[in-house]
């Protein structure tokens, strides 16, 4: 009997690193699978090849396992720099944002960089960059 192959290999690698990057369990799933292959004998850089992931992350994944054991695998909350404005801040910002500036004193036609700046220290004592406040503007136009 002939040895059976997929039509698409990489349509199936494709469809495999879409449905492990869309779901922490399956991520965790995967992990385990890389790991359980390398205790079985097979070197990082073979599974790493195998599931289309870089050698580095199927080593760090052993290394977890080994530390925290299955806890290990699973997705840890990756926490980021807080922001700088409360929740119902921002909620405010916004509203004022998708109005005029005369609508909160200023006299100009329309919100950019330096004036939201100026209007985020004024009104909220919190000091923005200038990119962060083009960010916030672009956000606010879309």
């Amino acid at each position: 009997m002939r040895k059976l192959r997929p039509v698409s290999e990489d349509a199936l690698r494709a469809a495999l690193a879409s449905a492990v990057h869309g779901s922490g369990e399956l991520r965790f799933v995967h992990r385990l699978h890389a790991v359980l292959l390398v205790s079985l004998g097979r070197s990082c850089y073979e599974v790493a090849d195998w599931f289309g992931e870089d050698p580095r992350s199927v080593e760090r994944w052993v290394h977890a396992y080994d530390l925290r054991g299955i806890d290990g695998l699973h997705d840890h909350p990756h926490t980021g720099r807080p922001a700088r404005l409360t929740a119902p801040q921002s909620e405010r910002l916004a509203t004022e944002l998708a109005g005029e500036p005369c609508a909160c004193g200023y006299a100009h036609s329309h919100w950019t960089g330096k004036l939201l700046a100026r209007h985020v220290e004024h009104r909220y004592d919190v000091s923005l960059s200038l990119r962060q406040c083009q960010r916030l503007l672009q956000r606010a136009r879309c």
